[in-house]
């Protein structure tokens, strides 16, 4: 037993656990022992979070039915509603069935804040939330009893806009942060009332501070005006008003929720003071009243800091509005729209799939924190080295390579004496996808000098592999010379010996190779080649194994375990690492029947864990489908996750099935938004030693009459742009250019078209190659050097 299971174990003794419970825990925790530490102390930090929320809200949450909480909670509560979660002994009340929210945040921020489905504003890293209330003749619209008319993000900044129309009314509510004077990142909001009725209308238009956000309770143990503009929650200034408010409402616990006292009886600086709650539910409102005539409409502005609660009281923070909210709304587009300057863009047909590129674009932006890159903005605010690889290869594809240059140099940090790139205790893949990441970013940037600094580093990660392979010799055949037990990617299940860990480890030995070749180690090269072939040989012979074990070619989650939907771990094999020649049939074969067995209309649909439908696995299925040739399939498969694409275009991890809500993780996924750009990118443009081959996967992004434009899209020949723009319905030009590295000059560009093309009429008679008319596109073939043609279509 390792020393933390003791510990526990001690205490349930004392709280006179009954012995079979005690059983239960042992048996649970060697579930999740790996190596004798027991569970990682870093998942227990990640969950001991939720679990102590979930205990809060199942006390306070069912207890207070008459409260207005966030929407989830009303739905889990309710037996007529899908989402309807009985409790019963379960001691959890969490938010299972609605997930859902979406980041907002600067370029170079640290922290984000996000806004729900119903437009509720929690302004991380504190959890507190703001809402927007509206009362008319003793009626009320709470948002969290009713569905927004729209909720919509910008396409070219984040800022989130969302609409409700109630009793000849509408509510629209906008929501961004913008960097201030001070350094800090602050949440501008503003709720705009509008008569769109044929009558005079008077109400109260109400900004709640609520004791709650998207996961439940968020303790406010004070609340206090000390001005009439001013808010302070627990002691830290919170919200500032940029308009004087008719007048404040406090309540805690005891005195109930202050949502039942929205019409005022007086004026004035009427309810200044400050109210204490024990049991964090301090809460309170100011309000704001109205006058509005038919097609007449009044704003309310404020604002909130995006700091935690020692840092707003150790700083100074300006507690006036000295700038309107349109000057800052347009400061904020201003900066973004120069941060997206800096990068690539693609250009569709499609406007949904647009929109959900331009989305996923700022999702990585924000969550981007300079050395920092993490998953979400809230949950998974966090570090993990298999996220961070897919993410900052979606950033280098993006063109953002000062970005993940940043964040790769503070990888040596992480590093343990023994060469180990640590993230949780257990997971073994870590130093594969440090390897693999390097890699993938030297490829698009050429930085030799950069290369050889990081080297010495990445030599002591390639070693811990070998070292770690040597301790599975004496383990029976098929599992001899992968890696050790772990937890591997939580999402594949307890504690086993997972192809995972093997195939990112031996994808990181076959980047180490070609890293030393690159900067001219050559015999590193050769060791690492040599280790390369030994490793290979070990999973080729395990798999060889599996194939008998399993009737088919097929590569389960690990050598013991039968064909689930845990094998999706092993199509990393396919995409992204590319290991096997295509006579090893097992992967491709192993994706197929994924998609097959575990994918629907609604996606992949993954039980462990993750219970949901899950899009970026699902997206990594597409992709391996892609990569093989597949196209057909791959479009299949990725619709299945793009049919849930709707505005404002942030993924959840998991959806639930029943809700189409997130079902689990952090609300708005960054790995989500990577697979989607990548996915969106080699459809347009993919490349091998040889070859550039343009819009091979881009059959559905062509839309008749529209352009088609890729700009500045690095890859690992160099940075190229192409557009097509249909000059007549029957006519479109092609014009391409390139900035190709030193002899990397792809030996030929191929083009597809996804129609049948009469006639191809290039500017140079000598960049023409070749013309290929197939029975659902076409494929021309052109020299480096080319620079526009012409095509008829039929």
């Amino acid at each position: 037993m390792n020393f933390n299971s003791f510990l526990v174990e001690r205490v349930l003794k004392q709280l006179n656990i009954p012995d079979s419970s005690l059983k239960h825990f042992l048996l649970a925790s060697e579930l999740s022992n790996v190596e004798g530490k027991g569970f990682p102390k870093e998942l227990f930090l990640l969950s001991a979070p939720m679990i102590s929320r979930g205990l809060l809200n199942y006390g306070l949450l069912q207890m207070k039915r008459g409260w207005v909480f966030p929407f989830w909670v009303h739905r889990q509560l309710n037996p007529r509603d899908p989402a309807f979660i009985p409790r019963s002994q379960n001691p959890l009340l969490m938010n299972l069935t609605h997930r859902n929210w979406t980041a907002l945040g600067t370029p170079k921020g640290y922290h984000e804040a996000i806004v729900d489905p119903r437009g509720l504003v929690t302004p991380l890293p504190r959890e507190w939330s703001l809402d927007s209330w509206l009362s008319v003749n003793d009626q009320h619209l709470f948002p969290s009893f009713v569905d927004p008319a729209s909720q919509t993000l910008a396409p070219d900044s984040p800022q989130i806009t969302t609409q409700f129309n109630w009793r000849g009314l509408t509510l629209i509510l906008d929501t961004f942060v913008s960097g201030t004077r001070t350094r800090s990142d602050v949440v501008f909001h503003r709720a705009v009332v509008k008569n769109i009725s044929s009558e005079a209308i008077r109400g109260t238009f109400c900004f709640a501070i609520r004791p709650f956000n998207p996961e439940g309770v968020a303790p406010i143990e004070s609340l206090e005006f000390k001005s009439v503009r001013h808010a302070y929650v627990n002691d830290a200034i919170g919200v500032v008003f940029a308009q004087d408010p008719a007048f404040v409402r406090l309540s805690n616990a005891e005195e109930g929720d202050s949502a039942g006292d929205t019409m005022p009886s007086g004026t004035g600086s009427e309810g200044l003071g400050r109210i204490e709650c024990k049991q964090g539910l301090a809460n309170g409102f100011a309000g704001f009243q109205f006058e509005l005539e038919p097609r007449a409409e009044r704003a309310f502005h404020c604002s909130i800091a995006l700091a935690d609660e020692k840092e707003l009281r150790r700083n100074s923070t300006l507690l006036s509005w000295k700038v309107p909210f349109e000057k800052r709304q347009s400061d904020h587009q201003t900066v973004w729209k120069q941060e997206l300057m800096q990068g690539s863009s693609l250009f569709v047909g499609d406007d949904a799939l647009q929109q959900l590129f331009n989305a996923s674009r700022l999702a990585l932006l924000q969550l981007h924190d300079g050395m920092f890159v993490s998953p979400g903005p809230f949950l998974y605010h966090h570090f993990w080295f298999r996220d961070a690889a897919l993410m900052l290869r979606a950033l280098d594809a993006l063109g953002y390579a000062t970005r993940v240059r940043q964040t790769l140099n503070e990888f040596p940090k992480r590093l343990t004496r023994n060469g180990f790139f640590k993230g949780p205790d257990g997971e073994w893949d870590s130093n594969g996808a440090v390897l693999w990441t390097v890699l993938q970013h030297f490829t698009m940037t050429r930085s030799v000098l950069w290369l050889r600094h990081f080297y010495p580093n990445l030599r002591r990660a390639a070693e811990w592999i070998v070292r770690m392979r040597e301790k599975t010799r004496r383990l029976p055949d098929g599992q001899k010379g992968l890696l050790p037990r772990s937890l591997s990617a939580e999402h594949l299940g307890t504690v086993d010996q997972y192809y995972w860990d093997a195939f990112w480890s031996l994808g990181g030995l076959h980047a180490m190779q070609s890293i030393a070749a690159e900067i001219g180690k050559d015999g590193d090269a050769s060791i690492f080649a040599d280790e390369c072939r030994k490793f290979q040989s070990d999973v080729l012979r395990s798999l060889e194994v599996q194939e008998r074990r399993l009737g088919r070619p097929l590569i389960p989650a690990s050598p013991t375990r039968p064909f689930d939907e845990g094998a999706i771990g092993s199509i990393c094999s396919v995409y992204p690492l590319r290991l096997f020649p295509k006579n090893v049939v097992s992967p491709f074969q192993t994706v197929k029947e994924m998609v097959a067995r575990f994918v629907d209309e609604r996606g992949f649909f993954h039980p462990l864990i993750h219970s949901g439908y899950n899009p970026y696995l699902t997206m990594q299925l597409a992709h391996s489908c892609l990569w093989e040739g597949d196209i057909d399939l791959a479009w299949e498969v990725a619709d299945t996750i793009f049919r849930h694409s709707r505005s404002p275009f942030s993924f959840p991890e998991a959806i639930h099935p029943a809700t189409g809500g997130g079902s689990m993780g952090d609300g708005h996924h960054g790995w989500a938004a990577a697979e989607m750009i990548l996915f969106l990118r080699d459809c347009l443009v993919m490349e091998d030693a040889e070859a550039l081959r343009l819009f091979e996967g881009a059959g559905r992004l062509f839309q008749k009459g529209k352009e088609i434009r890729i700009e500045n899209v690095p890859t690992a020949l160099g940075v190229v742009s192409c557009s097509v723009a249909f000059e007549s319905a029957n006519r479109a030009v092609v014009s391409f250019r390139a900035k190709f590295f030193s002899g990397k000059q792809p030996n030929m560009i191929h083009f597809f078209f996804p129609f049948r093309v009469k006639k191809v009429i290039p500017v140079k008679a000598e960049h023409l190659h070749k013309v290929q008319i197939e029975a659902k596109r076409t494929v021309v073939q052109m020299t480096h050097d080319v620079t526009t043609f012409f095509v008829d279509v039929e």
